[in-house]
């Protein structure tokens, strides 16, 4: 009974060795007919697109979108400084007030009046306004200012502002008998 036992066993691990072992595909058998060699064929044209390469976004040189340009212009340089350090540049054009005009001289004067009640005479060259304007012309019952405005994509522009004397004011000489 032993030794059914064992054959047994030996029968069943030599039937295990068997399955394990790798199955190879039968060898082909070789040609003996020789084949006779095609006639050269051109190449196929394809009409596949080429490979694209992959599309990455690189910040470097590129201005910050979420920045305001004006902070760019003003860190370029002192050529655009357009504010008046004179009492006169604390307020808008249209704040000022021409009061009089005195004209028949080599370099005429104004008088402005400003919104605190004070009053400043201006000659041509004057720098007055928030934007940094300078009288152009000081002329009978007017005073011309030009400033320069900086619109939205960084050029520059040169404006020009008349300031009227009102209609009570004007005093024409030439009109009185």
């Amino acid at each position: 009974m032993i030794r059914r036992l064992f054959a047994l066993v030996l029968a069943v691990a030599a039937g295990l060795a068997a399955c394990k072992s790798e199955r190879r595909p039968p060898p082909r058998p070789a040609a003996t007919a020789t084949v006779a060699p095609l006639a050269p064929v051109a190449p196929a044209v394809t009409t596949a697109e080429p490979e694209k390469p992959e599309w990455s976004y690189s910040s470097v040189g590129k201005r910050d979108p979420f920045r305001s340009f004006l902070s760019d212009l003003q860190a370029s340089g002192p050529a655009l400084v357009t504010r008046c350090n004179a009492p006169l540049g604390r307020f808008e054009l249209e704040q000022l007030k021409l009061v009089a005009v005195i004209t028949g001289l080599a370099d005429p004067v104004a008088m402005l009046e400003a919104p605190n009640g004070v009053g400043y005479s201006v000659r041509r060259g004057a720098c007055l306004g928030k934007n940094g304007g300078v009288v152009a012309a000081v002329r009978s019952g007017e005073v011309v200012v030009s400033e320069w405005a900086i619109r939205a994509d960084g050029t520059r522009d040169r404006t020009q502002t008349v300031l009227k004397l009102p209609k009570e004011a004007t005093l024409n000489l030439e009109e009185q008998p």
